[in-house]
């Protein structure tokens, strides 16, 4: 791939990837996240309290404005497209409620916007002054939502104040914020390709963040792409 495209992707990435993170707060129906929301307007010149899906089709358009597709045939093994779970389905993922924690009923919608759908599902747990929040999102192998995310794992920054940088659990790619002083933090990772996992925490150590991943049941989310691709081999068999 041309030198110069490869360092466009990786210059625009991290912004696209915040402006994706920030709409599915908003379509997850999170009303509190106002300072998200100002940056996606600022960045996608798109109100996304009025317009969500206006603001999606922007990402998408500049992902593929910024010859994504290019970088996707080169680095990433493309699936096709597919109907996101039941959210009856992404429930049965979420953490169970740890012992001292309380938590909310789930919340969760399904979207469509042209040829793509997205689904997700949430919930917050709390305990004392802490809370949790934790997102499933089903991406459904859209390449536009999932590769600025892949290649925001490149970018990693460091200071006093605290960090956010990319990072790997086994093999699955995500990043990790986290802030000393107010011990507001976020762990989020993408499943193969497809499932991308939110858990936002406030007044918390960041150690917590990781336990939460392990709370989750991520191993079987690995088992859905399976599940499709036996479904898929089955009809071609048959037709």
């Amino acid at each position: 791939m041309n030198n110069n495209i490869k360092k466009l992707l990786v210059e625009t990435t991290l912004k696209i990837s915040l402006a994706i993170a920030s709409i599915s707060l908003l379509v997850a129906c999170d009303a509190n996240n106002t300072v998200q929301s100002i940056t996606v307007e600022a960045e996608e010149e798109t109100d996304i309290n009025q317009n969500p899906l206006t603001a999606i089709q922007r990402v998408i358009e500049s992902a593929r404005n910024n010859n994504y597709e290019e970088y996707e045939e080169e680095s990433i093994n493309k699936q096709a497209p597919v109907e996101p779970v039941s959210l009856q389905e992404l429930i049965e993922y979420l953490p169970p409620v740890p012992p001292g924690w309380t938590a909310e009923k789930p919340k969760g919608q399904t979207n469509s916007f042209g040829n793509y759908s997205i689904a997700h599902i949430k919930q917050t747990y709390s305990q004392n002054d802490k809370t949790m929040t934790v997102t499933i999102f089903d991406w459904a192998f859209n390449s536009a939502l999932y590769l600025p995310f892949i290649l925001s794992t490149e970018f990693s920054q460091e200071s006093t104040e605290g960090y956010n940088k990319g990072i790997k659990i086994g093999e699955i790619p995500g990043r990790e914020e986290y802030d000393y002083h107010t011990k507001d933090g976020s762990l989020n990772l993408l499943i193969n390709q497809r499932f991308f996992v939110q858990i936002d925490g406030k007044n918390i150590e960041e150690t917590e963040l990781r336990e939460w991943w392990k709370l989750l049941d991520y191993r079987a989310l690995t088992k859905v792409n399976s599940k499709v691709n036996n479904t898929q081999l089955s009809v071609e068999n048959n037709q």
